[in-house]
């Protein structure tokens, strides 16, 4: 591919991004006042309508990009054991906390400014442990919709580009999705671990540690608002896992700097990824959608 040609192919992810998010939410908007007239009380759930809207929008999504067949990078994947998962469970503990603490400046400014975060916190947190539809949709589809997306779709689009393009691309286009000041940076450091389980020992397992993630969170976060015990041992679970990061780091730091080095010489660099002009329409867009939340009157967020 000569430039002209890597950039048209960037603006037509960009763009594809963004009719996947419009279209997930114009779809849900409708399905809510739709739905309801079939006299059918599951379909008028709200979750029920966010399933039925990603599931179309992914299926829009996947029609847009021809079929892809991207040479895998280790045909021969290294097998997958309890010991695997417990490392990535780890490293995600670590991406949580390093989202954490980006989080704490701007949770501190917003306040500040007298913003409303309740409805990004609530997002954040993931919902209540006692609606069977938001669990479904949490736990189940959303994990499995977003693997398919960002490590399916877009992780075809942008291996051949190199490792760590690929990798910054994807988590970038996760966590602008989500359209939330609170969940960028947990976020963009999940997506990248969630690339790399896709790209050393494929799909199926980063769809089962995004899984597994989720329905901690949401445990987690339901049962700590009561307990003093639960957040203390999930903030030393946390800690645990920054420790863990840090030293996984450390150990492979020479390897981490090699594969760099190979990388920056054979792959495209985030000069051109930002060369999009409709990559920033979509950063402007989700911007707005994310302030959106943030204007909304106190009183209106504690209902």
């Amino acid at each position: 591919m000569n430039l002209l040609e890597i950039k048209r192919d960037l603006n037509k992810s960009a763009l594809a991004l963004l009719l996947y998010v419009l279209s997930v939410q114009i779809l849900a908007v409708l399905l809510v006042l739709l739905l309801p007239l079939t006299k059918i009380p599951l379909l008028s759930d709200q979750y029920i309508c966010m399933v039925i809207s990603v599931i179309i929008s992914y299926c829009l999504l996947d029609n847009i990009f021809p079929k892809e067949t991207v040479a895998e990078p280790n045909p021969e994947k290294p097998s997958f054991s309890v010991l695997s998962f417990l490392h990535y469970f780890m490293l995600f503990q670590a991406a949580q906390w390093i989202g954490g603490i980006i989080n704490i400046p701007i949770i501190t400014l917003f306040t500040k400014l007298g913003l409303n975060l309740s409805f990004s916190e609530e997002a954040a947190r993931g919902g209540s442990l006692t609606n069977a539809p938001m669990l479904f949709y949490t736990i189940l589809v959303a994990p499995l919709m977003e693997e398919l997306v960002f490590r399916g779709i877009f992780y075809r689009r942008f291996r051949s580009y190199g490792k760590y393009f690929a990798a910054f691309y994807t988590a970038f286009f996760f966590a602008l999705m989500h359209s939330n000041f609170l969940q960028f940076a947990p976020a963009f450091s999940m997506g990248m671990i969630l690339f790399f389980i896709r790209d050393r020992h494929g799909l199926p397992y980063s769809i089962l540690l995004h899984f597994s993630n989720n329905l901690l969170a949401i445990v987690v976060n339901n049962l700590s608002q009561d307990s003093t015990l639960i957040q203390g041992i999930y903030g030393g679970f946390l800690l645990a896992g920054m420790f863990y990061g840090i030293y996984f780091v450390l150990k492979n730091r020479t390897h981490f700097a090699e594969d760099y080095q190979y990388e920056k010489e054979h792959s495209l660099s985030l000069k051109q990824f930002f060369s999009s002009p409709l990559l920033w329409v979509d950063i402007i867009l989700m911007v707005a959608l994310a302030c959106v939340s943030l204007f909304v009157p106190m009183d209106a967020g504690a209902m």
